[in-house]
């Protein structure tokens, strides 16, 4: 009986140890921001954030993500660079630096403050830079920029 007892307690503490360590990450707990040459990322050219988004249920929400592609709109530019400044054409303040992946992904779960609008600017891996003309307010760039009207630079 004593043994019974013994293995049933053990059996009970070990239980709750599994059960109380094996946790799931919650959505939107995990930070994370795009990084050249990474190749995890995934939905090229689809509006990232109807997935990643609060209240969604992936482990990271971003505030800025999208997609830079090549000028025949289907080739990825991978390893490009994105810019949010608050003045037109690169001027004023540089708020954030993201760096696109192998598959032109760019993507951040920091906070963003937008502010009254930033400016958005795309250097490719060789160097061409484009300025988007128009400020935004939030950092749903493959919402407009989708797979029919993407974002470009040589």
């Amino acid at each position: 009986m004593k043994n019974g007892t013994l293995f049933l307690s053990f059996l009970l503490i070990f239980s709750s140890l599994v059960f109380f360590s094996c946790k799931k990450e919650k959505a939107g707990s995990g930070s994370k921001t795009s990084s050249y040459n990474d190749g995890s990322s995934h939905n090229v050219g689809s509006a990232c954030m109807s997935c990643h988004n609060s209240g969604g249920s992936n482990q990271y929400w971003w505030t800025v993500a999208g997609t830079v592609f090549k000028p025949d709109s289907v080739s990825l530019n991978s390893n490009s660079t994105v810019y949010l400044f608050n003045g037109p054409n690169g001027t004023g303040s540089l708020i954030l630096t993201l760096p696109a992946d192998e598959k032109g992904n760019f993507y951040t779960s920091s906070s963003v403050s937008f502010g009254s609008g930033l400016y958005p600017e795309v250097k490719s891996a060789s160097g061409e830079i484009r300025n988007m003309q128009s400020f935004i307010t939030n950092g749903d760039c493959n919402f407009c920029h989708n797979k029919t009207h993407p974002i470009i630079v040589n």
